[in-house]
């Protein structure tokens, strides 16, 4: 199994960082590896200490189920699956958490939390280059 490196995931933290600010957001920004341990982690100035376990869980749930976090919420929605979030120590289903793919293979996970699920949707897409 490839993971993420270091390198890469405080590249993706650098940049996470430089959205949130130009949007106005204090985030938590976590990076795990492609086994679903954390590997990098950042809390900005000013961030509350909430989003803390918001974005770990966020990139935790993505690296899981290797899909967008709010794609996973959808699909516990649409199948009725009440609870399931409080499966594997706590998941995410909502916005924020994504995986980290190169080419097919998933190789580690983004979570951000801080501000909106539309910020945070758009910090993680921005951080990974993913449109």
């Amino acid at each position: 199994m490839t993971s993420i490196k270091n390198t890469e995931a405080n590249e993706i933290i650098r940049r996470a960082m430089h959205r949130a600010s130009e949007l106005g957001v204090a985030a938590c920004i976590a990076i795990v590896d492609a086994g679903a341990h954390l590997l990098a982690f950042q809390r900005m100035d000013g961030a509350s200490l909430g989003p803390v376990d918001v974005s770990l869980r966020k990139a935790r749930t993505a690296a899981l189920f290797q899909a967008p976090t709010g794609d996973f919420g959808e699909v516990i929605v649409g199948h009725g699956l009440t609870g399931m979030e409080l499966s594997n120590g706590g998941l995410a289903a909502f916005h924020g958490g994504l995986p980290i793919l190169v080419g097919d293979a998933m190789i580690g996970a983004i979570g951000v939390s801080g501000g909106s699920a539309d910020q945070d949707l758009d910090i993680v897409h921005y951080a990974t280059g993913v449109e």
